[in-house]
């Protein structure tokens, strides 16, 4: 099974990567917030774009998923600029692309728990400020369900591989920007 191979594979990059991320820092502060949401739009807008351009299987519902739109209504919500994006790490095929649906996806679970910590920390809701990592709000457990039954469904086992090298490709980029100021 496609999920189970994807989580076993990528684990270590995902801690390093979640180990990375500020946000449970007692001393984050809204600046280093807008900073951060900075970074992962830089990242997130250009692999999106990619996605788009791929021919993903309509049963992963791609247009719904989306994180752009939610991290700039943050950065306005914080009164930070939208910075340029870097396509760093850009899926090459749609079994790479699916892997990179699966690292974006996947932050929306832990996102879950970053927007609780945040919200009364900074003063912010997923109305203002926590968009992104409020992710699908209550239906984020519903969409990840649906997420991974599509992943099964449509990953091909000699696809295996591609898909789980373009999701250590991204959890790489996510650590790659985590590393760079935004512009």
């Amino acid at each position: 099974m496609i999920m189970a191979r994807l989580k076993s594979e990528t684990q270590a990059l995902h801690e390093a990567t979640e180990a990375r991320m500020p946000v449970m820092d007692p001393g984050l502060t809204r600046a280093d917030y807008a900073r951060l949401l900075a970074q992962m739009h830089a990242l997130i807008a250009p692999l999106e774009a990619r996605l788009l351009a791929l021919d993903l299987p309509a049963s992963l519902a791609l247009p719904e998923r989306l994180k752009t739109p939610a991290l700039r209504r943050d950065l306005a919500a914080l009164n930070a600029a939208v910075p340029a994006p870097r396509p760093d790490g850009l899926p090459g095929s749609v079994a790479e692309g699916l892997g990179t649906l699966y690292v974006l996806e996947g932050g929306t679970l832990g996102g879950q728990i970053i927007s609780r910590h945040l919200g009364p920390r900074l003063g912010l809701d997923a109305g203002a400020g926590l968009a992104y990592f409020s992710g699908y709000g209550p239906q984020t457990g519903p969409m990840w369900k649906r997420f991974a039954e599509a992943m099964t469904r449509e990953v091909a086992p000699e696809d295996g591989a591609a898909v789980v090298a373009g999701a250590r490709a991204t959890f790489l980029a996510f650590g790659r920007a985590l590393d760079t100021p935004p512009d």
